[in-house]
């Protein structure tokens, strides 16, 4: 909910954890069964934080006991230690997993209809569902240790909700009342009996309109046309307002629920919870309705944008790309909530690239754009590989790993995970072996892929999502996987030309390439084909070179026409490859005969959304 801003005065100083809470830490740690290195207490430092303690990555706890006692939780250390202890155990645990839950968080916000995703929104969200899941936790272990009916989480969380008590807020009201659900508190313990009122309607801008027949002849129509689009846009706001549906005493019972159910999976949870939460920002954006006053900050710190590594293992958790549920928390039959990048029945993240681009607006764009089309390529990916003798490759047991949730519940090693602990936690105390190759094979085989994509202006717009960067992306991926090499060439009008000259094994600047838009004409580049291919002996039985063209255009450029001085280009360099495939858009098939008179294999689309379908299994082709 809070972020962390630029420090103008130097930083509060640290002092030491002795004492009583020196006790509360070490008995923090003993519930929870881990180890850490000591939290950081730092006086006065929660005023700049807007929270009294915060967690940060690598683990790291920060305390302002200061602030702990304004607000009545002086007794309650040892709660305030284990809860944020609790973010690195169980949610998020992991920076990954605090990555992959504001993802879940930014599409409930999507679906929900907010107008756009705002990192104030997907922290706040993100730190109540978070909480949710540690303190119901911690609440379990302190009862199980003590046996006592109101453990000190209990406790503090009335010192903490006080002054929130009468929250005008409606989702506040749901955050309390699922905490007086799942501690099995009486009703009105933390929050008044009665959730607060919806939010009045949305606040209309008036105009004072003059009458038409008193405006100048000549601007009339056109104050007339502006005067009908207002309304219309009332009457659209009108129609989404009506559709936001809060019922905040039964989504506090189903949260109560979810908090139960996805108690050791907070990635999988937080989608349901976000659809069920999302909608009251929503609602309180558009219909005036009060922010939450007299909520404790987040006590998430690291706000840190994520690398490309880390974006493409967020966005390879297959729970990021699932079926969206209702609010009751069931999905929806297979096939609905898809990209419309997406053909067929192959799954896929729900968020579009725009959207996909606007949650992660700090990180370079074309590492986001290079990661979207590359995890939207990955279920029509078919590996091209090219036969080579057999070695036996022994493994070596390399060093243990962290097992995390998604990964396969075989590669766990029980014995390892054991010795972490009597007290298994998916994602933390679990292990795994790594395996390292001794004299591995070499990786890469002789397979080229040269890859020639149009981005005239009557391509679709890589920045929309593309299938046709999409199908270009299934083709590279293939290659890859089978160890192969691939050059990216982006054409359009004469001298507009993109890509690398040498072939790479590099997929987010594969992608890159793919992903230039001219929106210009269509002219082929035959001065540089010939270029490239005019001193190449023809292929040997042991090298594969494969050509690929994709266009919405007839391209006969591609064959001298209007560009008679490169006639010869196309057949010539046949002779030099492997195959040579045309991916057409063109109806009339205007050169499918002179292409097929020099070897050129052409396969056309009825419209570009086939185009993924079609490298697919053009790739399973060119596998054989």
């Amino acid at each position: 909910m809070s972020s962390e801003a630029a420090p103008t005065s130097p930083a509060p100083a640290t002092i030491p954890l002795d004492g009583a809470t020196r006790d509360a830490w070490t008995r923090a740690l003993a519930l929870w069964g881990v180890r850490m290195h000591d939290a950081e207490l730092r006086p006065g430092a929660g005023a700049e934080r807007g929270a009294p303690a915060w967690f940060s990555f690598p683990p790291v706890v920060v305390v302002d006991p200061a602030m702990v006692g304004e607000m009545g939780g002086a007794a309650e250390m040892e709660s305030v230690f284990a809860h944020e202890i609790g973010h690195h155990v169980l949610a998020p645990s992991t920076r990954i997993d605090a990555l992959k839950i504001r993802h879940q968080l930014g599409r409930a916000l999507v679906a929900s209809g907010a107008d756009a995703i705002r990192k104030d929104d997907l922290a706040l969200l993100s730190n109540l569902w978070t909480d949710l899941l540690v303190n119901a936790r911690v609440a379990m272990l302190q009862r199980r240790r003590d046996g006592e009916p109101e453990p000190g989480i209990i406790r503090l969380s009335r010192a903490l909700y006080r002054d929130s008590y009468d929250t005008p807020h409606r989702l506040w009201w749901v955050y309390l009342r699922t905490y007086e659900l799942v501690w099995n508190l009486p009703a009105a313990t933390l929050c008044a009996a009665q959730p607060p009122a919806p939010p009045g309607p949305r606040a209309v801008d008036a105009f004072d309109e003059v009458p038409l027949d008193q405006i100048p002849a000549h601007r009339r129509m056109s104050e007339e046309m502006l005067r009908n689009a207002r309304r219309e846009a009332a009457r659209i706001a009108a129609e989404l307002d009506s559709v936001i549906t809060t019922r905040p005493a039964l989504d506090a019972d189903l949260l109560a629920g979810l908090v139960r159910t996805f108690a050791v999976d907070p990635v999988g949870g937080a989608l349901r919870f976000g659809v069920l939460a999302a909608p009251y920002l929503v609602e309180a954006e558009r219909r005036s309705g009060p922010g939450i006053a007299g909520a404790p900050g987040g006590c998430a710190a690291d706000e840190a944008a994520p690398t490309p590594d880390e974006l493409g293992r967020v966005l390879a958790d297959r729970r990021l790309s699932g079926a969206l549920p209702d609010r009751s928390g069931r999905e929806p039959a297979r096939g609905t909530g898809r990209s419309t990048v997406r053909a067929g029945d192959a799954p896929g993240q729900s968020l579009d690239l725009a959207r996909t681009l606007e949650l992660y607006s700090t990180v370079d764009a074309e590492a986001v754009t290079a990661a979207w089309y590359r995890l939207e390529a990955t279920p029509w990916v078919r590996p091209l590989r090219q036969r080579r003798p057999a070695r036996p490759v022994p493994e070596l047991p390399g060093p243990l790993e962290a097992w995390e949730l998604g990964d396969d519940l075989a590669d766990i090693d029980w014995s390892a995970t054991l010795q972490a602990g009597a007290d298994i936690v998916p994602g933390v105390t679990t292990r795994r072996r790594s395996f390292l190759d001794d004299e591995p094979e070499p990786q890469e085989s002789s397979i080229a892929l040269d890859l020639y994509v149009d981005s005239s202006g009557s391509m679709p717009d890589p920045r929309d999502g593309s299938p046709a960067v999409l199908a270009g992306t299934i083709l590279a991926l293939s290659v890859l996987r089978g160890g192969g090499r691939v050059r990216v060439t982006s054409f359009s009008g004469s001298g507009q030309v993109a890509g690398d000259e040498a072939f790479s094994r590099d997929p987010a600047r594969i992608v890159g390439d793919l992903a230039w838009f001219f929106a210009g004409g269509t002219t082929f580049p035959l001065d540089l084909l010939e270029r490239r291919y005019a001193p190449l002996p023809p292929p040997a039985e042991e090298v594969r070179r494969h050509l690929v063209v994709l266009s919405d255009d007839g391209l006969e450029s591609m064959f001298g026409v209007r560009n008679e001085i490169y006639a010869h280009v196309a057949a010539a360099t046949r002779t030099k490859l492997t195959s040579g495939t045309l991916i057409l858009m063109d109806r009339a098939r205007r050169i499918e005969h002179v292409a097929a008179g020099v070897g050129y294999d052409t396969l056309f689309l009825k419209t570009m959304a086939d185009a993924p379908a079609v490298c697919a299994r053009l790739a399973e082709a060119l596998h054989g």
